[in-house]
């Protein structure tokens, strides 16, 4: 695997931590441990045995302080004043304060919130403030900015003309019910991300620190083989894997990326299209189950459906698009005839499927409690992570056993993650509590059905826009939150499928992170490659054209989620197969070999017409048929004649193309 070389001229050593600094450290470690500790114990229902009786809401309010406190106690060692280390150990014990208030104190605060108790203010506002600082250190301003326009609206609504007019409501009893109410900050998203999403990342967690990462590359490159772009391949396929459990786009082109991007430059990809295609595959990892970046499970709390019914229905669109991207990774590679690199991992096949119970058992662990038994999700994956976990005790990982150390480190660095999807889901809570109780996400709602009243494809569009606007700078947690309550009811009312629905604003919410002017994976990945943000932000919207038709299709034609029945979807997954290649060479003029002006223009108007809705218009469906059949024939013809002359995989010299190849 190629490593990559550290310049120490460029990262000189950090200065020596005061005893302050270690010890905020240790106790943020202590805290981080806590957090997957607190999960554990209340999935297993561990209080239920020992006869107390708690609510959700009171397990996560103190662990959305906790969270919060690891925050702020991070920040430490980093501090260069002393005021800024006494400010943010006074915001780490408030929020450990509220969490633990909260925790001893919700039965009586609900019993009594009818009364506006001032009690219930000052925890209110606290927490609050807390959620909003935490937000604001690790995500950014774009969720305040969100919340506070929706809390000025809830505020000074009545002052709107129209049908967007609301209530004015009390300041004061706004942070009530946003800081202790189960409808705003500890509602159902919050109870998610601190039990189940926890459970998910501790797994994770497990995977990579036992060499998940190690087995899922070395799968990686045997699938890509030794042919044109393997080196491409093998970060689509790599990042795939592992954009699939990370739960975040960004944090997987950084993390991936670091060793995929180096890997295409050496192939000739040149730094926009290295670039391009790690951010494609990391975006499209959020839409990969089984975690989906965590919106899978809060889809399945949304819609009331079993978490598998999510993923089951989500899983052939995932697959499709990551289709489509390693077939435009093969095309690029033979029209500008890229090196296959032979080097990138010098284990061979016996090596890597040694070690491969180290993903089998988890996963089919997870699967089989989900699928066969009907466990709840959190259980499940805590069972394959207890799994994990006596087998590396007994048998060791790919390094060996690990020690008590590397144990910590594992839950530590849980606690850490998902700290922050904590905090997001906790400010998406309170957007969602200020849209139910001004009116506005009904109101919104249902403008956009009157506009969409005339035509469903307009509204999709519409709202496609939307999504991609209000999805720019927000992760994938609070966009899918965020456009669950605002987008997708309209789309619902005019008669298309939850589910549908669903997925719909969460592709194109996603499908911002690689969108210009803000696709925030397509950014990170410009950094790790050297090359232009916005260039390759517009090469990767390229290599993920499918996500962009994906939504539209799985609306007008259900089988491709498998909500209806067999024969469509197998009618649909041909279709899809068959066209997303003749439309990905003629995008490039180029497939298994170059495609002229006729063959381009044939390649998109059969593959575009195969994909043609059966309720498009009378006698549609069988202009599909009769398109499917053209797009299969032009296709043999094109495979038939590759197979009569076929071109020879060259080995180039590994250098920039930014040349003949600014496109590859």
């Amino acid at each position: 695997m190629v490593q990559v070389p550290s310049d120490s001229s460029q990262n000189p050593p950090e200065p020596p931590l005061t005893p302050f600094q270690t010890i905020a450290r240790t106790a943020m470690m202590i805290v981080a441990v806590a957090v997957p500790l607190v999960t554990i114990i209340w999935v297993t229902n561990v209080p239920g045995r020992l006869g107390f009786l708690l609510y959700p809401e009171q397990v996560a309010a103190l662990m959305l302080g906790m969270a919060a406190a690891v925050v702020f106690l991070g920040e430490i060692p980093g501090c260069d004043r002393a005021w800024k280390m006494v400010r943010d150990t006074l915001f780490a014990v408030a929020a450990l304060g509220f969490g633990v208030h909260l925790f001893l104190r919700f039965p009586i605060l609900s019993e009594q919130a009818f009364f506006h108790p001032t009690e219930a203010l000052i925890v209110g506002v606290l927490s609050v403030l807390i959620v909003l600082e935490g937000v604001r250190r690790r995500i950014g301003l774009a969720l305040i900015v969100v919340f506070l326009v929706f809390f000025v609206y809830a505020i000074f609504g009545d002052v709107i003309p129209g049908a967007l007019s609301a209530r004015t409501q009390n300041p004061l009893d706004l942070f009530r019910y946003l800081g202790t109410d189960s409808g705003a900050m500890l509602g159902p998203a919050l109870a998610i991300a601190c039990f189940i999403v926890v459970t998910f990342v501790l797994m994770g967690q497990l995977l990579l620190s036992t060499g998940g990462t190690e087995v899922f590359t070395g799968l990686a490159v045997r699938l890509a083989g030794q042919g044109h772009g393997n080196s491409a391949k093998v970060a689509v396929l790599a990042s795939g894997f592992m954009g699939s459990i990370s739960g975040s786009a960004v944090s997987n082109v950084v993390s991936t990326g670091v060793v995929t991007i180096p890997m295409m430059r050496r192939a000739g990809f040149n730094a926009r299209s290295a670039g391009a295609i790690e951010a494609a595959a990391s975006t499209g990892g959020q839409l990969m189950p089984p975690v989906m970046g965590a919106a899978a499970f809060l889809m399945a709390e949304n819609l009331r459906l079993p978490y598998n019914d999510i993923i089951a229905a989500a899983l052939l669109p995932a697959i499709l698009f990551y289709f489509a991207v390693y077939l435009q990774i093969d095309f690029t590679a033979r029209k500008y005839r890229l090196k296959a690199l032979s080097d990138i991992d010098g284990r061979t096949l016996k090596q890597v499927l040694r070690h491969i119970w180290i993903i089998a058992v988890p996963f089919s662990i997870l699967l089989y409690g989900l699928f066969q038994l009907n466990q709840p999700a959190e259980l499940a994956a805590l069972y394959g992570a207890g799994a994990l976990v006596v087998l590396v005790v007994f048998f060791g990982g790919v390094g060996g056993r690990l020690n008590l150390r590397q144990w910590v480190e594992i839950l530590s660095r849980t606690g850490r993650i998902v700290g922050e999807v904590i905090l997001i889901t906790a400010i998406a809570g309170m957007i969602i509590g200020l849209l139910a109780t001004t009116g506005l996400g009904f109101a919104l709602s249902m403008a956009l059905l009157d506009f969409g009243r005339s035509s469903l494809f307009m509204l999709l569009v519409v709202t496609a826009l939307i999504c991609i606007i209000l999805g720019m700078g927000l992760p994938t947690t609070g966009v899918y939150l965020l456009l669950a309550s605002l987008a997708a009811p309209s789309i619902v009312e005019l008669g298309v499928g939850g589910i549908e629905a669903h997925l719909f604003v969460l592709y194109f919410g996603m499908l911002s992170m690689i969108t210009p002017p803000v696709g925030l994976a397509a950014f990170a990945a410009a950094s790790v490659a050297g090359g232009p943000a916005i260039g390759t932000a517009l090469t990767a919207l390229r290599y993920g054209w499918i996500a962009y038709c994906l939504p539209f299709l799985f609306v007008y034609q259900p089988g491709l989620l498998m909500q209806t029945t067999w024969a469509d979807t197998a009618l649909v997954l041909v279709a899809t197969t068959v066209a997303v290649p003749l439309i990905t060479a003629a995008i490039l003029g180029h497939g298994l070999r170059p495609l002229g002006p006729l063959g381009r223009l044939l390649a998109v108007v059969f593959g575009g017409l195969a994909l043609l809705p059966s309720s498009a218009f009378a006698g549609a469906k069988q202009v599909e048929l009769v398109a499917l059949a053209a797009a299969i024939a032009l296709m043999v013809l094109h495979i038939r004649s590759a197979w009569r002359n076929p071109e020879t995989l060259e080995t180039v010299s590994a250098r920039d193309v930014s040349g003949k190849a600014s496109t590859g």
